[in-house]
């Protein structure tokens, strides 16, 4: 079709924008990207201009990213048109990376937030949405089929009255009224469990709610399910204000926290109050004014989507007087190879191994195999502290004989205590070992009855029962991806026939 007319953005359209969108891009600069030069997942590679688009050599994680333009708004209005511009001469339709369905929606979303306006740049908008209509990631389902409707209501809005675009808004309302019902879990929680991609969601579901008119029927259920999700996100939320790495997470990657709750609130009206207990999700937690604990008692995730699944069942973050102590191995990167196989390990989480396996078994970059969720978990809340409990049997198949771990997790803050209670109950002789896992910035030193802990003048005492061993064993802690720090991880053992006991007392 001819290039479509207007363009003045979506406040001309059918779908006026309540707030300014967020804008993220935590790695490039203006200098940067005018010298051609690119960064992402903390990873820089100069592509000159005009752009080598691509950019072989770099990971197909990183050259999506070179095709979501969430750098674009950091160019002034007529670089922005000079980089889109570039980006149609060098990327014919259907062809390469940048086409696949994902960076598109990434991509179309990018645009449209930054107002395109000249007529080619509409035609190619146009174009990709028609294209991304048709091509929908109905394959890999999930996040992905989430940000392909994002994209499509977005696009559709932009170009209202213009050819298809009607139909694209319809489209990606249809996907989410679809998805909301599966993806979207009566707790607030996404279902893959991933802090990161809760967050990423939610921001998707926040820029439908910014350009669909008040009256619009659908804002009837897309408001509730925001704030239910907003809800959700602050139970991830260490003091600090960064997001806690279960499964599949990482910081940096979705906007921080504190931002999304604004455009929620901008939109909404309030921030909803947070969530302590995410039962369908499967975090619980625990906070007030000295310590923020949460555990991992959920599946890993839906049975036939656990591409970004960690075998971390019972789990958990520590921070204390606002300092994280006990963290999540996070994510160095999605390709397959060791450092992928090590952050998705039981061994990189504070929970129990036995006999060396992992709970659940991962493998390549996406994959599960034989897999178990955790059974009878509960979780009370009271004035005096809290208790999380909860038994896992997926040990079985791995040792050949039945075998389950039972976790107490106990906070008394009269007494300013944690407690970590491990039962490995069954058949036969087996070796169980529970690892903690502490930030690189902690300061380790020998108490009268374990160690002592500081970091940032706070201290926290680490002691374990007599008939526990224990040793240091060296770790990766990865906040970001592309980052990892070498960390020391306390493995404490309890080695024989069944049953066999590990326990623990953190005091702060």
């Amino acid at each position: 079709m001819d290039a479509p007319a207007g363009g003045a953005g979506i406040a001309e359209a059918g779908g006026s924008p309540r707030t300014p969108f967020p804008s993220h891009d935590p790695w490039n600069t203006t200098p940067a990207l005018r010298d051609g030069t690119f960064c992402f997942l903390n990873t820089p590679a100069r592509l000159g201009r005009p752009v080598d688009w691509a950019a072989a050599g770099q990971s197909l994680l990183w050259r999506f990213n070179l095709h979501y333009f969430h750098y674009l708004h950091l160019l002034p209005p007529d670089e922005q048109v000079a980089l889109c511009r570039d980006w149609i001469r060098h990327n014919p339709p259907g062809q390469g990376v940048g086409w696949h369905p994902y960076p598109t929606s990434l991509r179309l979303v990018n645009w449209v937030r930054a107002g395109v306006s000249a007529p080619d740049l509409l035609q190619s908008l146009y174009q990709q949405a028609a294209y991304l209509a048709r091509n929908l990631e109905t394959y890999v389902y999930g996040n992905h089929l989430l940000e392909n409707a994002r994209a499509l209501v977005l696009a559709g809005a932009y170009l209202d009255g213009q050819g298809e675009a009607g139909r694209w808004l319809e489209q990606g309302l249809a996907l989410y009224r679809r998805e909301t019902r599966e993806q979207i879990l009566p707790d607030g929680g996404h279902f893959e469990r991933s802090p990161m991609y809760h967050a990423l969601m939610l921001e998707g579901y926040l820029d439908v709610l910014n350009v669909l008119p008040t009256a619009h029927p659908d804002r009837g259920w897309l408001e509730p399910v925001a704030r239910r999700m907003g809800a959700a996100l602050q139970a991830f939320i260490h003091p600090d204000g960064e997001l806690a790495l279960f499964n599949d997470a990482t910081q940096e990657i979705a906007p921080r926290p504190a931002v999304l709750l604004d455009y929620l609130a901008a939109l909404l009206g309030e921030v909803p109050a947070p969530a302590a207990v995410l039962p369908d999700t499967g975090y619980f937690v625990h906070r007030d004014a000295a310590v923020y604990l949460i555990v991992d008692g959920g599946a890993p995730g839906p049975s036939y989507l656990m591409a970004h699944a960690h075998a971390d069942i019972f789990s958990y973050e520590l921070s204390v007087q606002g300092v994280p102590f006990i963290v999540d191995a996070g994510v160095y990167e999605y390709p397959a190879g060791t450092m992928r196989q090590y952050t998705r390990s039981t061994a990189a989480h504070n929970t129990v191994s036995v006999d060396g396996y992992d709970q659940i078994e991962c493998w390549g970059s996406f994959r599960v195999a034989r897999r178990a969720a955790p059974r009878d978990v509960r979780f009370e809340a009271h004035a005096s502290g809290c208790r999380f409990e909860g038994a896992f049997d997926g040990f079985t198949p791995f040792v050949g004989e039945p075998v389950t771990h039972h976790r107490v997790v106990t906070v008394i803050p009269a007494t300013r205590q944690i407690a970590v209670a491990d039962r490995i109950t069954g058949t036969g002789r087996h070796r169980a070992v529970s690892r903690i896992r502490l930030h690189p910035d902690v300061v380790v030193s020998e108490g009268a009855d374990g160690f002592v802990l500081e970091r940032n003048g706070v201290s926290v005492r680490l002691e374990w029962s007599d008939e526990t061993g224990w040793r240091w064993e060296e770790g990766w802690y990865c906040p970001r991806f592309g980052v990892r720090q070498r960390c020391r991880v306390l493995a404490l053992e309890a080695e024989g026939a069944l049953p066999q006991r590990i326990d623990y007392r953190l005091t702060y």
